[in-house]
């Protein structure tokens, strides 16, 4: 039987952000945004996992930050020639007490009348081979994906099981267009979801999500049921 825990809330030092699930911990550097959610399943556990890191092509401190429950969220004004104020709130989410997964709902607009706001959402997964699960956008089973098959692009949810360790999954939400591409470096696969591709005008606001988790190796079951419940969520303006 499944068991279902309570969302957990998020703990605020200063730019430093942390939270506990179960047997994971995942803490959040707000002035090094693209760096994501550290997350560990031990304390000895450091660096093997970084999930929904939101790269701005520009480094900057937050303009402001708050926590409030499951949600943690700081605001971005990079100082660059496209006048982006982006907004990076990492939700955590209740269920299966084996597994931790959070949502990037990730947000841009600009004051110019004319704009690139492109960023990109990154994940950085230390495996022992680059093998993983795949999954497009109108799929409902996970295929396979040898190490030189990478990279690849065209793909919405991708499960690294990893040897003696939790799985990782990383999805793109289908409704919001944008896609995931992997590739292999240096003992670490490393995913990008772009957001935000196109023009963006004065008063128009964009906003997108990605799912991160880990979660038991060895099965997708769980992976499976929380990519149903994500699909199925309706857009964050709405919530």
């Amino acid at each position: 039987m499944t068991v279902s825990v309570a969302t957990p809330s998020w703990t605020l030092a200063g730019h430093r952000g942390s939270c506990r699930r179960g047997t994971f911990a995942a803490d959040v550097d707000l002035d090094d945004p693209a760096s994501g959610l550290a997350v560990r399943s031990s304390p000895t556990d450091t660096g093997s996992v970084h999930l929904l890191g939101l790269d701005l092509a520009a480094r900057c401190p937050p303009s402001d930050h708050w926590v409030r429950g499951s949600d943690i969220t700081a605001t971005y004004e990079p100082s660059d020639h496209r006048h982006l104020r982006a907004t990076a709130l990492w939700r955590q989410h209740a269920g299966e007490s084996d597994v931790a997964a959070w949502q990037l709902i990730a947000s841009a607009q600009t004051s110019l009348l004319d704009s690139d706001p492109a960023v990109a959402v990154v994940s950085s997964i230390a495996a022992a081979d680059s093998s993983c699960l795949i999954r497009g956008p109108a799929a409902a089973t996970w295929s396979r994906l040898r190490a030189d098959e990478l990279p690849l692009s065209g793909v919405t949810a991708v499960l690294v099981p990893r040897p003696n360790a939790a799985a990782v999954l990383v999805a793109a939400h289908p409704g919001d267009a944008p896609h995931l591409t992997a590739s292999w470096t240096q003992g670490r696969i490393r995913l990008v979801c772009r957001l935000f591709t196109e023009q963006l005008e004065k008063g128009v606001l964009l906003r997108s999500r990605v799912l991160g988790a880990v979660g038991p190796g060895g099965s997708t079951a769980w992976a499976d049921r929380l990519l149903t419940d994500f699909h199925a969520a309706p857009p964050p303006l709405t919530t």
